[in-house]
């Protein structure tokens, strides 16, 4: 397994955090992007792969979320489908490893009508990827995806058995899942794994600090993964008001990275 974090979109902090990776030991940045991937430009992906290129980092994965891959809506379908076919162009671009987005969701839709859409729309695209050099991951439980439990997933692979899962254990928690019996079951279908630590207190989600700080059990998630031969990248996600941003969030965001990779080397040969 290799160790990542999802990096800055921002060329001058990509710049902090590919020396950061170099000097830390993590061979990966991840990129994501919502709803201002329409203004991203060929010239700023080009200048990304510079920097990555520049520092020996390579790019994990790219993420597209938020649009709507399978809507009715012709005109937000054609939208969708284009920042798609350019997501994937500029994951190729940077070198990624794996091109991450939603399954789409059909309002009202039942998961037979979600999996119908899904089997329409997604092998051309996933097609695509494949010969980009990409895997196909598709992210659970929020964010325009109907993927939001593991039957729903095994659905799919039914008609499309190579449609894996972008994996966050504290996302499943959170929803409600249990994180660990989808591990058990279908650790081979697991393209990509985010690393999120969640705290509750009192019931409620009070922290996100760095791995091994709160309530998801690495030890067991890990177990897991080497039984499944899993050999993606383990991509650190700072998140929240904390950990991940707002006032305190640049040195914080470096207290997460190094205290949870310190935490996960303990199961990493």
């Amino acid at each position: 397994m290799k160790l990542g974090f999802i990096g800055s979109n921002d060329l001058q902090k990509l710049k902090e955090d590919a020396l950061f990776a170099s000097d830390h030991g993590f061979t990966g940045l991840e990129f994501n992007w919502w709803a201002t991937f329409k203004d991203v430009t060929a010239n700023t992906i080009a200048q990304m792969r510079t920097i990555l290129d520049d520092y020996g980092v390579k790019a994990s994965a790219l993420g597209l979320w938020g649009w709507n891959h399978t809507s009715p809506d012709a005109a937000e379908r054609e939208e969708a489908h284009l920042m798609l076919n350019r997501a994937i162009e500029f994951a190729h671009a940077l070198g990624a490893e794996v091109c991450i987005t939603g399954g789409g969701q059909v309002p009202d839709g039942d998961l037979a009508a979600n999996v119908a859409a899904f089997t329409e729309v997604f092998p051309p695209f996933m097609d695509k990827m494949r010969q980009a050099g990409l895997r196909p991951a598709f992210y659970a439980v929020h964010g325009n995806s109907f993927f939001t439990s593991l039957g729903s997933y095994e659905a799919v692979w039914e008609h499309v058995p190579d449609a894996a899962i972008k994996f966050d254990p504290a996302n499943w928690r959170h929803h409600g899942d249990d994180y660990l019996e989808v591990l058990r079951r279908r650790g081979d279908k697991i393209g990509y794994v985010h690393i999120k630590e969640h705290l509750y207190h009192n019931g409620e989600l009070a922290a996100q600090p760095p791995a091994g700080m709160g309530d998801i059990q690495w030890g067991k998630v890990m177990a897991f993964l080497y039984e499944a031969d899993y050999s993606g990248y383990l991509s650190f996600e700072p998140h929240g008001d904390v950990w991940g941003w707002g006032d305190r969030a640049h040195r914080m965001r470096t207290k997460m990275l190094l205290l949870s990779k310190k935490y996960l080397d303990q199961f990493l040969l």
